[in-house]
């Protein structure tokens, strides 16, 4: 018996090993000679700023003004072991009269890990001529242990087409027909065959096309364009006694909320025009995110931005009610009550939960709050009875199973029986893209938007060699396993899996050598942006699959235990989670005397400035 076990499993291990691909024996002999000379490498490439220990950090790297900006803060982090002396202040240049140091300063000592810093101003009518603004700068310059240090200043006066209108218009392409369209138009296809997966079945595979006599049918993707295309030529049907103008608008009124929230979604930090391939510093891109040499990664960046999301996503509920009312069709008008009274029922709970995160963040902005989680833990880990709410009264505002009462197929059709053809296919896009809107709300509001679990990656990149060597390793280590699954489960699809092996092998090379040579903790800006947009995009796909292995495993509800768990469970909850959150953050806030003390002391480093003192040297 325990030979013949001994036996199945080589034969087994055999078997598998012949079916590994070439290039992850390639790998494993690239790892087994690469990684024992890394110590080598990484000690005959690491960085002179390393072996020293005298290594200041100063942000921002360049400063950008205009008209209207305040004194900028100006940043020296002491980040090594000795204690340095920063002196010499002072600003030179063409423009220097235009700039000044708002503190009166003298010579300065940092110790090790402390931080110092004074403020920058600009004035504004140095630059203004007879009509208009013009461009101009400078230079900051200052001695830190012995070594000179430059700061450019610019001032610019950019119009607000150029600062606002035109990033926005590109921003709103990129997320609407560069993510958000396809991606609601993959997860049609991606519903299907996961649900034939689950249940066993092939899934869709029947729409093909012939190219030069050979057909092919690319996994069913090709129904994709086969479900536009026939909703497009089916016959538009509008019944005899409908409200012909509020049945026209019912569509829109369903689809043109969804989107029109995405627009607060941030996707990214910032992106620093002119220095994208530059290494760069948080102060940087906090100034870039302000719109002074840069744009956020945000359409519209609204300082009540949740307040945004529940009254223009409220809206929603006008496209089914006028939907099921407009159509004259009694089984219609059912459904769209029952929509109605869901969407407002746990619209309610909606609200409460983010009441939550709120307290603890202090913004109702979602750059802020994705930038608050960054600086503590994600929304997660301080609010998880908060995110499991808000994500269960999220997926039944989405009207999909197990909450899919307004369109119960075996009881009253829905609030759309009686549209067809495009029509139809709106609200379908809608729900679609509402699934893809509660993964990247979850994703703000709890995941910490575009950036990497445990603080991996900052501005200039990662924040060590190890952890530029943990993320790429891992990256790749998944995808060549996936990679190697792929290719062994199905020749059809066995050089999808060798082409994905391979960039897990690349990924593995580029965190050896990052971690050898010193390049991921100082990547260049677009890289660093490129990864954080990666990111959010993979979590918010992670939480669509997670929508739509809900929607196909759990049975729909009864109308009472629908209204009940709204009413009676997530809305006690909700305010349960409000007054618990309450008494922790009060109960941690500090005192006012250790606040009066800690304002002094960092009055006194320079954080507030005081009186302008021009300083400069002509």
């Amino acid at each position: 018996m325990f030979s013949t076990l001994i036996t199945t499993g080589i034969t087994t291990g055999i078997t598998a090993l012949r079916r590994v691909p070439r290039a992850a024996w390639l790998l494993a002999f690239v790892v087994s000679v690469v990684l024992p000379a890394l110590p080598v490498l990484g000690a005959s490439a690491a960085p002179a700023a390393a072996l020293s220990t005298t290594v200041v950090d100063l942000q921002p790297t360049r400063i950008v003004f205009h008209p209207d900006t305040e004194a900028t803060r100006v940043e020296l982090h002491n980040v090594g072991t000795t204690r340095v002396r920063a002196e010499n202040f002072r600003i030179e240049g063409a423009d220097w009269a235009g700039f000044a140091i708002v503190e009166g300063l003298d010579a300065q000592t940092i110790d090790p890990g402390q931080m110092f810093s004074f403020h920058v101003s600009v004035d504004g009518s140095s630059f203004k001529d007879a009509k208009a603004y013009r461009s101009g700068g400078a230079e900051l310059r200052l001695t830190v242990g012995g070594e000179r240090r430059t700061v450019p200043l610019v001032f610019e006066n950019p119009s607000w087409i150029w600062t606002h209108f035109i990033p926005a218009l590109i921003k709103i392409h990129l997320i609407a027909l560069g993510f958000v369209l396809p991606l609601a138009s993959l997860l049609t296809w991606l519903e299907r065959k996961q649900s034939a997966m689950m249940q066993d079945r092939v899934g869709p595979n029947m729409a093909r096309i012939q190219v030069g006599g050979v057909t092919l049918r690319l996994w069913g993707l090709l129904h994709i364009a086969t479900d536009g295309i026939k909703m497009l030529f089916k016959e538009d049907f509008v019944p005899r006694r409908a409200h012909v103008p509020l049945y026209t608008l019912a569509p829109l009124m369903a689809l043109c909320p969804v989107i029109a929230v995405f627009a607060i979604i941030p996707f990214g930090d910032a992106l620093c025009y002119g220095r994208l391939f530059e290494v760069v510093t948080q102060a940087d891109v906090d100034q870039c995110a302000a719109g002074r040499g840069g744009t956020p990664l945000q359409i519209a960046k609204i300082d009540v931005g949740l307040l945004f999301y529940f009254a223009i996503a409220s809206l929603a509920t006008y496209g089914t009610t006028l939907a099921g009312w407009a159509s004259y069709n009694k089984w219609a008008v059912l459904g769209a009550l029952r929509a109605s009274a869901q969407m407002i029922s746990y619209e309610v709970a909606l609200g409460l939960t983010v009441v939550g995160a709120l307290l603890v963040y202090g913004s109702l902005e979602p750059h802020a709050l994705v930038h608050a989680q960054l600086d503590t833990y994600w929304g997660i880990v301080l609010q998880p009875l908060a995110f499991v709410l808000f994500f269960t009264a999220a997926v039944a505002e989405t009207k999909r199973a197990p909450f899919d009462l307004p369109e119960g197929e075996s009881e009253i059709i829905g609030y759309f029986i009686e549209y067809s053809g495009m029509r139809f296919g709106l609200f379908f896009l809608a729900e679609f893209m509402e699934v893809i809107f509660v993964g990247a709300m979850v994703t703000t509001l709890f995941l910490g938007g575009w950036s990497l679990p445990f603080g991996l990656m900052g501005a200039s990149g990662f924040v060590s060699d190890v952890a530029a060597l943990g993320f790429f390793v891992a990256a790749g280590a998944g995808m060549i396993a996936t990679g190697v699954l792929i290719a062994a489960s199905n020749k059809a699809v066995r050089d999808f899996g060798r082409v994905l092996t391979a960039l897990g092998i690349v990924h593995v090379l580029i965190g050896l050598w990052a971690a050898s040579s010193g390049w991921g903790t100082a990547m260049p800006h677009i890289l660093v942006v490129v990864i954080g947009m990666t990111t959010w995009g993979i979590k918010v796909f992670a939480l669509c699959w997670l929508q739509l292995l809900i929607r196909w495993t759990l049975p729909r509800f009864r109308y009472d235990q629908l209204m009940g768990l709204g009413w009676k469970g997530l809305l006690p909850l909700s305010v349960a989670n409000i007054v618990l959150t309450a008494i922790v953050v009060y109960a941690m806030m500090p005192s006012t005397g250790s606040a009066s003390v800690t304002s002094t002391t960092t009055a006194t480093q320079g954080d507030t400035p005081p009186a302008t003192d021009r300083e400069h040297t002509p």
